[in-house]
């Protein structure tokens, strides 16, 4: 799935024309961020199965972070909101890239 991206990447900065490579011919552009609210981002933990622990390490932030999310004190911002945005749509992107990976046995 990844490798979509990075060949549609790859293509709009570097199309072929006539055997040459130009930057002139293709333009990306970047979706604008939905805005979650405290329970979308409590039902894309929930969905995700992860606790506000595990789901704050994926996203880089602290589990107090997470916690203010989804109490609405705090918004999500910037590349928090953006991953969580990016989740909604893949969720099994985490496994798929080994950011959430089995390491054994609980006991």
């Amino acid at each position: 799935m990844i490798s979509i991206y990075l060949d549609l990447v790859r293509d709009a900065l570097y199309p072929k024309k006539r055997g040459v490579l130009t930057k002139r011919n293709k333009f990306l552009a970047v979706a604008p961020l939905r805005e979650m609210g405290a329970g979308d981002i409590k039902k894309l933990r929930e969905h995700l199965r992860l606790s506000s622990g595990m789901f704050a390490s994926v996203l880089g932030v602290s589990e107090k972070t997470v916690e203010a999310w989804e109490s609405g004190t705090n918004s999500p911002s910037g590349a928090s909101l953006r991953l969580m945005n990016m989740l909604c749509l893949y969720p099994d992107i985490l496994i798929e890239t080994r950011t959430v990976y089995e390491t054994g046995n609980v006991r």
